[in-house]
């Protein structure tokens, strides 16, 4: 933990009052910037000095009822001794880039496993549908089951809508805490949002790109126990597109880097 982390800490729970946030604060134009029609990013992992597998996002049409926006992410480990991982998981969002429902499927070491949320915002209520397949296609058992969990708030973020509600406020200059549920589980997700522009180097660009820098805490587990702090830097522009982050897991942190992106008209801000 570096030096901010305690007053990180004491900035989350000072901020906790504001995890429900009025529709009126939303920054509608910044909204419009970010979610780009056939947005696609595509994102190395590394651990340590080992690259573990790529991420790639993209945006999609919505097609749940009041949804605005959707999107995908594909999760893929390389072909290593140790890890075999793939997963697929896709959220739509409201015009304020709430979550509006969303699935996650895994694929891990000849196992499936599905996750549905069904969410009903009016009685605060997440039901997750939990479809577990093992074995073979050929020879396949499956099993159901159901978790229903009440809701702190009739707005949340799950796994994926919470990396876009990150880009359209990293330039708020103020501390946020809200609702998450990931993996069947509730939690929240802390940000702080200090602005400050930092140079950021990646591999693929000569050039150090201007970004702006964001610290948080997680307060639930993700994928590869994906939990605590984590910092991350998105271009200092409007489209906010993510640039790196780190994050803490079981075994340490995790390195994520831009690696491709398809987004016409956008070209990484240079620092120079």
């Amino acid at each position: 933990m570096n030096l901010r982390a305690p007053l990180l800490i004491l900035l989350f729970w000072a901020v906790q009052s504001q995890t429900t946030i009025s529709s009126d604060s939303f920054p509608r134009a910044r909204i419009a910037e970010v979610m780009h029609s056939g947005e696609e990013l595509v994102y190395e992992v590394s651990w340590t000095f080992i690259k573990l597998g790529r991420i790639r996002v993209k945006t999609q049409p919505a097609i749940t009822p009041g949804a605005a926006f959707g999107s995908i992410a594909f999760s893929d480990s390389y072909d290593l001794p140790f890890v075999d991982f793939h997963a697929v998981s896709t959220t739509e969002m409201d015009s304020s880039l709430f979550s509006k429902g969303a699935t996650h499927y895994e694929n891990k070491d000849g196992n499936e496993f599905k996750q549905i949320y069904h969410f009903n915002p009016s009685a605060k209520i997440l039901v997750t549908e939990n479809i577990l397949v093992k074995g073979s296609r050929a020879q396949a058992s499956s099993s159901t089951t159901f978790d229903t969990l009440k809701a702190s708030s009739s707005r949340f973020q799950d796994g994926t809508s919470i990396l876009y509600y990150a880009r359209a406020h990293v330039h708020d200059r103020q501390g946020v805490r809200v609702p998450t549920f990931v993996r069947g589980k509730a939690g929240f997700t802390n940000f702080y949002f200090p602005s400050e522009q930092r140079d950021v180097s990646i591999d693929v660009l000569p050039y150090p790109i201007r970004t702006r820098e964001f610290e948080g805490l997680a307060e639930f587990e993700g994928i590869f126990g994906l939990t605590g702090e984590f910092t991350g830097w998105f271009s200092d522009d409007a489209a906010a597109v993510p640039i790196k982050a780190t994050m803490k897991i079981i075994l340490g942190s995790i390195a994520i880097e831009l690696k491709e992106w398809k987004r016409p008209g956008w070209t990484p801000p240079s620092a120079e």
